[in-house]
């Protein structure tokens, strides 16, 4: 049976004890702060309260950045902030103390970033759905006070998901005692269910979400263009804004399930045990995937902001580009007099 620590920790290793007759091989991991292992949690932890911290204060400063779609954004800032300043020292917390409470607080922020993520994600695509297929009522729909409820809901049902798992949980138990059979069986179908409903569903939601995103816009562009629209072009082209957002938040799925995907993978191998099915990773390749995790959290916020043109420009980089255009227009006009003077 998988103990209490396995997959909060480093320390995680396959349930595989017995295996033709043999005994199981004995843990090589060494509690405690290990340079080397972890400077990298360190780092990138700082990194992601920086940038998400930066997103929060862009919207906090910037009055024309407060609309609804980015306070969705923002709640997910909050939520990737969270993985910096909780999950990751939590995290590595277990793994230098090798703590019962500790390493059970790790998993359930672990936990609840990785439902409140995709659950941000399936909102975010679920307002650009309305945006684009019900734009007349859009506005009528989604409103900031419908906005702040269903943020609401996402923030207090990740955190009510996340601590199920305190009811199979014995704080008297040491991390690497096994857990009861009662309490494994209740961990394997928890385990299922939640990699069935935050990898599985969500992938087949966003397929036909974005199937009929991509058949509107392609609709509309045709139909616009056909009947000479007054104004098509501009129409047009905030059609083609919208579908650009729309793929910004199809990339943070994708990015969400490269990341998170392995972590379910390893989760279940431990928890069913070689029985089912056994990946015989080096210990290399799982600790790289228990540091992917952390990366949607960082990866997030910059897609967003290179990829949003409100933030692109609140951040800078759109009046740069706008500086360089007009700096190149310039030079061609001052090109053009110089021949006309010649």
């Amino acid at each position: 049976m998988s103990s209490a620590s396995c997959l909060t920790t480093q320390n995680c290793t396959p349930n595989s004890s017995n295996i033709s007759g043999t005994e199981p091989e004995e843990d090589n991991y060494v509690p405690g702060f290990n340079a080397e292992r972890d400077s990298f949690c360190i780092a990138i932890a700082i990194l992601i309260i920086a940038v998400n911290g930066w997103v929060v204060a862009l919207v906090v400063m910037r009055r024309n950045l407060r609309t609804v779609t980015n306070y969705i954004l923002t709640s997910l800032a909050i939520s990737d902030l969270c993985t910096g300043a909780i999950s990751i020292p939590l995290f590595l917390s277990c793994n230098i103390v090798q703590e019962t409470g500790i390493c059970v607080a790790s998993m359930i922020a672990m936990r609840f970033t990785s439902f409140s993520t995709v659950l941000h994600i399936l909102t975010m695509t679920t307002d650009r759905y309305i945006c684009i297929i019900f734009a007349l009522r859009y506005m009528s729909w989604v409103t900031k006070r419908h906005g702040f409820q269903v943020l609401t809901l996402i923030w207090l049902f990740s955190l009510l998901l996340a601590l199920v798992q305190l009811s199979w949980t014995d704080f008297s138990q040491d991390v690497e005692d096994d857990h009861s059979e009662e309490s494994e069986k209740m961990i394997i179908i928890y385990d299922i269910f939640c990699s069935i409903a935050f990898t599985g569903i969500p992938a087949v939601f966003m397929a036909f979400t974005y199937g009929q995103i991509l058949y509107e816009v392609h609709r509309q562009s045709k139909n616009i263009q056909q009947h000479n629209t007054p104004g098509w072009q501009e129409t047009r082209r905030s059609t083609k804004q919208e579908w650009k957002v729309a793929t910004v938040f199809l990339i943070m799925l994708l990015v969400y399930i490269v990341c998170w995907v392995p972590f379910y993978i390893l989760r279940l191998e431990s928890v069913l045990g070689s029985d089912f099915f056994e990946l015989n990773l080096s210990e290399l390749a799982i600790l790289l995937l228990h540091w992917l995790r952390f990366c949607s959290s960082l990866i997030n916020p910059c897609l967003y902001i290179l990829g949003k043109p409100d933030f692109r420009k609140a951040s800078g980089f759109g009046r740069k580009k706008r500086q360089r255009y007009e700096s190149e227009l310039t030079r061609i006009s001052q090109t053009k007099s110089s021949s006309t003077a010649v």
